[in-house]
């Protein structure tokens, strides 16, 4: 479920011609981008094949600080501690993950996994929307249940569009983003957990 989270996820300019750009140089734009970005916010689409439903999620962001919402989860990460909230469960897990934890899902981490374990490919670009994507595809190099992952990059503003998730049993799982913006003012308070507030609610707060 956290990776179904975020299988996510970003960002910024660009400077020479398209046909120049190769997919690493694609993708080691928008990943140092979002680490110079001081605070960001996204708004994304996800969905799953074989649902005709789709889930809107929200993404608060301030450096490697993130609260993100999306289903019937909440994932807080104050910097040192992440608090997983599932709502269906009444259940909130705490733990400290390590930076190259799993269960640790920020945005930065999230777009350097391509710098190993994948080959990658430079994709086809189209225009959607009456914006330019470029997608650029990932295939792991080991044992995966992961087919194959496709990064659609917007070239005007160099952000993410979207990003695909191919899986070997046939499904895939697909977040697209619908809204971005960035340097804003994002309140201490959202990436701040408050234990009392949820117990006092019925949820059980569990430390791993």
């Amino acid at each position: 479920m956290k990776k179904a989270i975020f299988s996510i996820v970003s960002i910024l300019i660009l400077s020479i011609s398209l046909t120049a750009q190769t997919a690493q140089q694609w993708l080691d734009k928008i990943s140092e981008t979002y680490q110079k970005i001081p605070t960001y916010y996204i708004k994304f689409d996800l969905k799953e094949s074989g649902s005709s439903t789709s889930n809107i999620g929200e993404l608060f962001a301030a450096k490697e600080k993130y609260s993100l919402e999306v289903m019937d989860i909440k994932q807080m990460y104050d910097g040192k501690t992440l608090y997983t909230v599932s709502k269906e469960d009444k259940e909130v897990t705490v733990s400290q993950p390590a930076a190259d934890s799993d269960d640790l899902l920020t945005p930065t981490k999230v777009l350097k996994m391509y710098k190993s374990g994948f080959k990658l490919d430079l994709g086809k670009s189209e225009t959607i929307g009456g914006q330019k994507i470029q997608f650029v595809k990932l295939t792991p190099t080991s044992n995966s249940e992961i087919q194959s992952v496709q990064v659609g990059i917007n070239t005007k503003s160099n952000t993410l569009y979207s990003y695909k998730e191919s899986y070997k049993n046939g499904g895939s799982r697909t977040l697209t983003v619908k809204e971005y913006l960035e340097n804003l003012i994002i309140p201490r308070a959202l990436f701040k957990f408050d234990q009392s507030k949820y117990e006092k609610d019925g949820y059980i707060v569990t430390p791993i």
